[in-house]
């Protein structure tokens, strides 16, 4: 009876464990407990997942993309026990979960529908960082997933008719869960204005389950090559002037994404399986840049001793052969090369070789200059050491995930990308890195701004709550002590409706969403 009983929860999608996890740390006000709920909630969804006799409802590099969501999760939940941020751990968690789920779903119906609740739960987790900027980035992040959520509804309903315009509607849509320009500006605002903790699960879902849709529904897409690598390029600019390291990092994802989208239109099996690593790989790599420039955020600049060494190795992990972000890159390269595309593989080795310069080594070289008093916390440094093993795993042994993996560590692959890691390395090494002069915010014009109603809406909402709070207050003095009390109530309740009262309720709602797709999947 047990048995029977596991095989029916495996039924259900996956990830579903994660999803409930996430609502019930929300609801729970002691982190301890939320975090433990976390934890309870990663280990089932695995077990489920890949114990024996359970349905496979993943190809192995899915799987392993999927294994890789829940790296994250955990080492968001070791990383929010030494920065509590309650709301981001479960929305992370119910991104994680939604993520999963999207990653097994076969039918444009539950593609839309998952992807909604990671766009639902990446907003939360991103209104979670507490300043206006993350409220309107927040909005603005809602904005485009409805939109491209509405398109493929469109899409859907057209294709149900048999129209032939209803891929174009597809395509447009999963292009903006991308972050393709131009409509990439909501992932730069959002990844930038999250808290640090935030930013750990916001670089791990939306856009990835956007690229392998992409590659389900449209490789061999011509189009996606010349708008892959436009895309890589035109983000990888402002890495060489940005002097904030997590909006630096953000760009860097637009980059990486780029570089999936054009194996994506390339569309052999080969560039798909590259594709797929990459993004496994960007995961990896990508959290760990975000954990570490987090750390060094939270302690407004100043490097704890122990974080120094995880810098490091974040910073080999985003190409250096052997790590988490060389696999996916060099079959994605070498694939091009196959097709007569030589030039192309050179544009990617170039980016890839920016990125490693400028979101690894010159922040590594300049903002650990100013030692702190303290140590990174052993929750953070397991956090860092998850994902470092996790790299090099994926490096060591990722070509058991796939036949063409092995074209990887041939000598011409591995020869160009020590060339260009070590020119980038001699350059950042040196005095010649002042040649390309850091300030926060360069290239702004590249991220396309926030709308101006969203921005005047988060304004008058906050002078809503102000009026309330002076109304509140005015009506204490006029009535006197007993009316103190009464005017204290409506100064709290204004705050709850204008600040604690939007995620709670965003969560609740969440919460009956999620048991609903749950139950009817079940």
């Amino acid at each position: 009876m047990t048995e029977a009983l596991a095989l029916d929860l495996a039924q259900l999608p996956p990830g579903w464990p994660l999803l409930l996890a996430g609502l019930l740390a929300g609801l729970c006000r002691l982190p301890i407990a939320a975090r433990n709920i976390g934890y309870l909630g990663m280990l089932a969804s695995l077990w489920l997942m890949f114990m024996t006799g359970a349905p496979a409802v993943l190809q192995p590099l899915d799987a392993a993309l999927a294994i890789a969501f829940h790296l994250v999760a955990g080492a968001g939940l070791m990383f929010a026990a030494a920065h509590e941020d309650r709301m981001a751990v479960a929305a992370g968690l119910v991104a994680t979960g939604a993520a999963c789920a999207a990653l097994a779903s076969r039918s444009l119906g539950g593609l839309m529908i998952w992807t909604e609740v990671i766009a639902i739960a990446s907003a939360l987790i991103v209104m979670a960082g507490g300043t206006p900027a993350a409220v309107r980035a927040g909005l603005a992040y809602l904005l485009l997933q409805v939109l491209a959520g509405v398109l493929l509804l469109i899409g859907i309903a057209l294709d149900s008719n048999g129209t032939v315009t209803a891929g174009a509607f597809v395509l447009l849509a999963l292009l903006i869960k991308a972050a393709a320009p131009p409509v990439h500006g909501w992932l730069i605002h959002a990844y930038a204005a999250a808290s640090p903790t935030g930013s750990l699960f916001l670089s791990a879902f939306a856009t990835k389950v956007a690229v392998i849709a992409l590659a389900r529904l449209f490789p061999g897409e011509p189009a996606l090559i010349w708008l892959g690598l436009f895309m890589a390029v035109m983000a990888v600019i402002p890495t060489l002037f940005e002097s904030d390291w997590r909006r630096l990092l953000t760009w860097a994802v637009v980059s990486q994404l780029g570089v999936m989208i054009a194996g994506i239109g390339l569309g052999t099996p080969e560039a798909l399986d590259g594709v797929r690593l990459l993004a496994i790989g960007h995961v990896i790599y990508a959290t760990l840049l975000f954990l570490v420039a987090g750390a060094l955020e939270a302690r407004g600049g100043k490097a704890p001793a122990g974080l120094r060494p995880f810098a490091l190795l974040a910073a080999l992990t985003i190409g250096l052969p052997g790590l988490a972000g060389y696999l996916g890159k060099a079959v994605i390269g070498e694939a091009l090369i196959h097709a007569g595309l030589g030039w192309a593989d050179i544009v990617i080795v170039i980016v890839g070789a920016v990125v490693f310069a400028t979101a690894g080594l010159r922040p590594l070289i300049e903002k650990f200059g100013t030692p702190g008093d303290d140590r990174i916390t052993s929750r953070e440094g397991a956090a860092a050491l998850l994902l470092t093993l996790a790299g090099l795993a994926l490096g060591s042994f990722g070509g058991a995930l796939s036949p063409h993996a092995e074209i990887a560590f041939h000598a011409t692959p591995l020869i160009v990308q020590g060339i260009a890691l070590a020119v980038a390395a001699l350059v950042m090494l040196t005095p010649l890195r002042r040649i390309f002069r850091q300030r926060p915010g360069a290239f702004a014009a590249l991220a396309v701004p926030l709308p101006s109603w969203v921005i005047a809406a988060v304004d008058g909402f906050g002078r809503l709550g102000a009026l309330l709070d002076r109304i509140g207050e005015t009506a204490g003095g006029f009535l006197g002590g007993g009316g103190r009390l009464v005017g204290q109530a409506a100064v709290g309740l204004a705050r709850y409706v204008s600040v604690g009262g939007v995620g709670d309720g965003v969560l609740w709602t969440l919460t009956v969403l999620t048991i609903v797709l749950i139950v009817s999947f079940g």
